[in-house]
């Protein structure tokens, strides 16, 4: 018995190695045959999972400054290219072109009359200067009448002369005070209207500012503004209305000047009266014994005026293409106007249309940051548009992996999201440079302390099939990319 249990033993011995050598061998098969599998896979082919999509970020903002009147979208709302997303206030623009359009009105007018004055002056002058030329004969004939009478009476007139210019003197005296009364009459009644043109400019500003700070009050209940602002908006307000105190008692100083600028004009006229009334006496005594040399002297005066009044004419006459010379260069420059305001109002209408804020492109709205009744500048972002329509993947490939990597080559792409569904793809062009050299510290490799990195260029692959509507891709999302070649 035990002599059979000793044979059945060498046996199972004899048999181990057989058993061991059966077990191994398909074993070794199956990992070579794996082996082959994977290399004929990965043959052809580079693939990364440092790989995302991207998209174009659109930023909004406005074209002109002013306040916002309307928000028309929220966040991550879809909206149409040409869409309105913003809408500023216009009031202020309004105005300005209100102006633009009085003053282009204003301007055309003023080129039509220089136009009409320019056909007139080539139509009459050379009539003009004949008529004078014969006036300047009939007076100077006038004058040479008038002289020999005034020689005859001479000698009569020199004895009341001395008591007529002294009336004379005095009335000039008495007239020109009231001139210089006349004058501060206008500059008083003149500063008047410019204190009360500050009055309502004063209460303009105070309106304003009261309008201003009810906003602020209403913005700070609702947290938009801080406390700062809101003291700032009172500031102003309390400045205002002090401005206005002040400009309602530069118009009563400039009433009372006025009551004492007129009260001078009346003496000076009663001044002026009673010299006038002086030199009326003077006159009148005179009369008797000088009605020859006054009526000699009257008329010598009205020949000289006559002569001088023709030959005004005729010098006015002669200068006939200076003056449509000057003519024609106020019409240039009123037409020079019409175009300058044309351009204003262009200018204006323009930046009217840019209160309404408008899509650009089609998208989804994003980093929305605007608030009604907030002040914003040109340049200000907004808010941004995201186009998902127009997506696509940044795969930063290894340098290593870049040997058969070229533009055009077929691309598949597995979304993170979406593992196990691949979408196709293809190869648009290829990085410049690697991502490390756009980064902020680009590496310094002639440092000294050397240490050798792969490094990864950038590679955009663009889709070319339509992006299945039950997928959502978004920038930023992480994908598999595989190049096949």
């Amino acid at each position: 018995m035990n002599e059979q249990q000793n044979h059945l033993q060498n046996e199972e011995r004899a048999k181990s190695p057989n058993r061991r050598r059966l077990i191994l061998i398909p074993i070794i098969l199956l990992l070579v045959l794996g082996a082959i599998v994977y290399w004929l896979l990965s043959r052809g082919k580079e693939s990364t999972d440092d790989a995302q999509i991207q998209g174009d970020l659109v930023p909004i903002s406005p074209r002109v400054s002013g306040y916002v009147d309307r928000i028309l979208v929220q966040d991550n709302q879809p909206v149409e290219a040409g869409q309105l997303l913003v809408q500023m206030d216009t009031r202020d623009l309004r105005a300005a072109l209100k102006k633009a359009e009085a003053d282009l009105a204003a301007a055309r007018a003023q080129a039509a009359a220089a136009s009409s004055q320019t056909a007139l002056t080539e139509r009459t002058a050379p009539a003009n200067e004949s008529q004078a030329g014969a006036g300047v004969a009939i007076a100077r004939s006038g004058v040479a009448a008038t002289e020999r009478q005034l020689r005859a009476a001479q000698a009569q007139y020199d004895s009341a002369l001395a008591g007529v210019e002294a009336a004379r003197n005095a009335v000039d005296s008495a007239a020109a005070e009231v001139r210089a009364a006349e004058a501060q009459v206008g500059a008083a009644e003149g500063a008047l209207k410019q204190a009360k043109a500050g009055v309502e400019a004063a209460q303009a500003q105070a309106r304003r500012t009261s309008a201003d700070l009810t906003r602020a009050r209403e913005l700070f209940k609702g947290g938009a503004i801080p406390k700062q602002q809101l003291d700032a908006a009172e500031e102003a307000n309390t400045s205002a209305q002090a401005a206005l105190e002040a400009a309602r008692s530069n118009v009563e100083s400039a009433e009372a000047v006025v009551k004492q600028a007129r009260a001078r004009k009346s003496s000076a006229a009663a001044a002026l009266q009673q010299a006038e009334a002086r030199l009326r006496s003077a006159q009148a005594a005179a009369v008797q014994a000088k009605a020859g040399v006054s009526v000699a002297q009257a008329a010598t005066s009205e020949a000289r005026g006559q002569l001088a009044q023709a030959e005004a004419l005729l010098s006015g006459a002669s200068t006939v293409p200076e003056q449509i010379s000057l003519s024609k260069s106020q019409q240039a420059a009123a037409r020079a106007r019409i175009r300058q305001a044309e351009a204003q109002v262009r200018a204006t209408k323009l930046q009217l249309s840019y209160t309404d804020i408008r899509a650009p492109v089609e998208g989804i709205v994003s980093q929305k940051t605007v608030q009604k009744g907030q002040f914003v500048q040109p340049g200000q972002m907004l808010m941004a548009l995201v186009p998902l329509r127009n997506v696509w993947v940044v795969a930063n490939f290894k340098e290593t992996q870049l040997q058969n990597i070229r533009e055009g080559q077929r691309a598949i792409v597995e979304v993170d999201t979406y593992p196990g569904r691949k979408l196709r793809a293809r190869v648009q062009s290829i990085g410049a440079a690697t991502q490390a050299k756009f980064s902020l510290l680009p590496p310094e490799n002639a440092t000294g302390n050397f240490i050798k990195v792969v490094q990864r260029i950038p590679v955009k692959i663009v889709f070319d099939q339509p992006i299945p509507r039950d997928m959502v891709l978004r920038p930023g999302q992480n994908v598999i990319a595989t190049v096949i070649f």
